[in-house]
C-alpha cells in the first residue's frame, strides 16, 4: 500500500525523469537522470545500461537516493514540491523484470520498441531493470503555508 497521498500521487504523474543518487565504493558521489516507474508500495524502478557509472555504483554500494520534481521557472523565492526517497537499489531479473516491463508498457509505450528486451528480462544483456526499496521517504510541499514544509512519510533509518 502507497504511502502517498492523492495530492502526491498526481504530481507525479507529470514527472517523467527522475535525479538518481549514487556513491562510488570509495564514497565519490554521482547524480543522473533516468526514466523510472513506481509500483503501489512506492518501490522506485528504472533501466539503465550495465556500464553506466549508476550501475556500476550500484553492483558495489546499493544504497541510493532519489528525487522527483517538475521544472521550475522564476528563480529563488518560487513555491514548489518534491518527493524524495532513500533506500537500497538490486538488479532484476526474470519475473521480477516482467512485471517491472508491464510498468514501463503503461507509462512508456515506446519500451516495447526496445532492442533485447528478452535479455534484459533475462539478466543477460547490456540493460538491468533496477528496484529502489525505499527506506526513507520525504515530501516536501512549500505550497500548503505549513510552518514546516518537510513531511516525513517513511523513515526507517532515523534521517
Amino acid at each position: 500500500m502507497s504511502l502517498l497521498n492523492d495530492k502526491q500521487h498526481d504530481y507525479l504523474s507529470d514527472v517523467e525523469l527522475m535525479q538518481l543518487a549514487t556513491a562510488s565504493k570509495a564514497g565519490r558521489p554521482w547524480l543522473c537522470n533516468v526514466w523510472y516507474v513506481m509500483d503501489n508500495q512506492d518501490n522506485v524502478y528504472w533501466i539503465s545500461r550495465i556500464t553506466r557509472r549508476h550501475s556500476e555504483d550500484i553492483a558495489n554500494n546499493p544504497q541510493v537516493a532519489c528525487t522527483f520534481h517538475k521544472p521550475y521557472k522564476g528563480g529563488p523565492g518560487l513555491k514548489g514540491c518534491a518527493l524524495v526517497i532513500a533506500g537500497l537499489a538490486k538488479s532484476l531479473s526474470g519475473a521480477d523484470a516482467e512485471k517491472v516491463l508491464q510498468l514501463y508498457a503503461e507509462k512508456y509505450p515506446q519500451i516495447n520498441d526496445t532492442p533485447n528486451l528478452e535479455e534484459t528480462i533475462a539478466g543477460t544483456g547490456k540493460h538491468l531493470f533496477y528496484r529502489l526499496t525505499p527506506q526513507n521517504i520525504v515530501w516536501w510541499d512549500e505550497t500548503e503555508g505549513h510552518d514546516n514544509p518537510r513531511q516525513v512519510l517513511l523513515d526507517k533509518n532515523n534521517i
